[in-house]
């Protein structure tokens, strides 16, 4: 994997954390934990590609970061979470 472009030891544990929370939730089902936890995991990435674009000037470099944020926001709109897919 390319470096800056993996998960933290602390994203990791927060995926986790919230996989718990979700899978324990009423009403949910481990599928529904699963969406919940791959969004919340795509808004992240989302949030860290913003920071990234605002703080390079290289233009091949934003152009991939470019791509990579229209990948995510497709994969994300694509979950079709319930209450408009705002988990957070």
């Amino acid at each position: 994997m390319a470096r800056g472009w993996g998960k933290s030891e602390e994203d990791l544990g927060a995926d986790r954390e919230h996989a718990r929370e979700a899978a324990r939730a009423p009403g949910g089902s481990r599928g529904d934990a699963r969406r919940s936890t791959e969004a919340r995991s795509i808004r992240m990435s989302l949030a860290r590609i913003a920071d990234q674009l605002a703080r390079t000037e290289n233009s091949p470099r934003r152009e991939a970061l470019e791509t990579a944020r229209r990948e995510l926001e497709a994969r994300l709109s694509a979950l079709d979470l319930p209450d408009g897919g705002d988990e957070s």
